[in-house]
C-alpha cells in the first residue's frame, strides 16, 4: 500500500477519525470522485488503516457501509517532535556503541511488526516504519524512505536517526519471518530521502 503520507489517504485517514464515515463522505473529505476514493480506502483497509462496519439501520435496504480507524492504527503525526528530539540527543551523548544501538532499533522493529509469524512485509514494513514519522514503500528489493525526520530531529547527527531506521528495519523483518536482511543503503539526508537494498 502507498504510505499513509499519500494526502489523499491522509485525507481519509484524518477524517475517519474524526469518526466512522460512510464512503461518499470519505470521498468529500478528501475532495475526490466517490469511485476514486473506492480505490484509496480499499488500500487502507488491507493495510490495516481502516475497519469496515455496518451502520445502524435506518429504513429499508441494507446499512450503509461506514469505515473507522482500525483499533490498533495511529495516524503518522509529528506531536512527538519534541521528545524525539530529547531521546536523540540523550542517545548522542550516551556512551553507547554502534552495535548496542542496533539492538535496541532491531527489539524496537519486532515490536512494531506485532505478533511473531510470517507477515506481509509490504503492509508491515512501511506501515512500522510509518509511525515512525517515515514515509516508506517497497520497490522491487528495495526499500525507499521519503520525508525522513533525521534532519528534523537530529540536524547535527542525522545518520543516527538514519542508522536507527535500518535497525527497525532489520528488526520488522526478523518479526515478520522473513529471510531478508538490509546488504545496502544510501542516506540522503538534505533530501531527506534514503533507500535499502533487501536481499
Amino acid at each position: 500500500m502507498s504510505g499513509i503520507w499519500h494526502p489523499v489517504r491522509r485525507a481519509i485517514v484524518e477524517r475517519a477519525a474524526e469518526g466512522p464515515a460512510t464512503l461518499p463522505e470519505l470521498a468529500q473529505a478528501a475532495g475526490i470522485h466517490l469511485n476514486t476514493a473506492r480505490t484509496h480506502v480499499a488500500a487502507l483497509e488491507e493495510g490495516g488503516a481502516l475497519q469496515a462496519e455496518h451502520a445502524p439501520p435506518a429504513g429499508r435496504g441494507r446499512p450503509p457501509l461506514r469505515y473507522r480507524l482500525a483499533d490498533d492504527f495511529t495516524l503518522p503525526t509529528t506531536d512527538f517532535r519534541g521528545l524525539a528530539e530529547l531521546l536523540a540527543t540523550a542517545v548522542a551523548r550516551g556512551d553507547q556503541s554502534p552495535e548496542e544501538l542496533h539492538r535496541v532499533g532491531e527489539d524496537w522493529g519486532r515490536y512494531l511488526a506485532g505478533r511473531p509469524g510470517t507477515q506481509d512485509l509490504e503492509r508491515v514494513l512501511p506501515a512500522a516504519l510509518e509511525r515512525l514519522g517515515f514515509y516508506a514503500r517497497l520497490e522491487g528489493d528495495r526499500l525507499v524512505l521519503s520525508a525522513c525526520p533525521c534532519m528534523l530531529v537530529s540536524p547535527g547527527r542525522p545518520e543516527l536517526i538514519c542508522n536507527m531506521a535500518i535497525a527497525v528495519t532489520e528488526g520488522v523483518l526478523a518479526g515478520a519471518g522473513s529471510d531478508l536482511h538490509v546488504t545496502a543503503r544510501d542516506h540522503d539526508p538534505e533530501r531527506r530521502q534514503c533507500a535499502a537494498v533487501l536481499a
